[in-house]
């Protein structure tokens, strides 16, 4: 039973869940691929950081949560240990929202508009406030930045640097 449980460490899940958020702004505002090709791609970092804010808020609160990548149920979870978590509801069912149709399907779903919709999404669960004071505590301690706002602004240079 308990290769089913998530066994990393709520730092550990928080610092990969900053290195997500990373690639979700490099990515952002980069030039090196087409925008329409790294839609996915963002899609997937973004879901990646929020699953494991979520899953390193349980095990900080001494819970077990099962390994899945499914952000409804893992929100439900996190609501189980405090009730605000509720508030984030809406942000994990649209992040989740597009999982099937970009996992297995080659054609493109995610549109510009979807993206902003994406990064609106990960950007409230980033700073809602039990997740935000643990970011914070662990960057802190671990001597690290976070990236605190994540923006769909295209970059303004041609080398993808901002």
């Amino acid at each position: 039973m308990a290769k089913s449980l998530v066994t990393e460490s709520a730092e550990d899940l928080f610092y990969r869940a900053e290195e997500d958020i990373i690639a979700v702004k490099e990515l952002l505002g980069g030039v090196f691929y087409p925008a329409d090709r790294k839609y996915n791609i963002i899609y997937f970092h973004a879901t990646q950081a929020v699953e494991k804010f979520l899953k390193g808020y349980i095990i900080s609160k001494g819970k077990n949560i099962k390994k899945a990548h499914d952000l409804d149920y893992i929100q439900k979870i996190a609501t189980e240990t405090d009730i605000s978590f509720s508030k984030i509801r809406n942000d994990c069912i649209l992040l989740n929202d597009f999982l099937p149709n970009i996992k297995y399907n080659s054609k493109n779903p995610i549109t510009k508009n979807n993206i902003n919709k994406i990064i609106k999404s990960l950007d409230t669960v980033c700073n809602f406030p039990l997740i935000k004071t643990m970011r914070d505590l662990f960057a802190q301690k671990h001597k690290y930045e976070i990236v605190s706002e994540i923006t769909t602004a295209p970059a303004r240079s041609g080398n993808g640097k901002k």
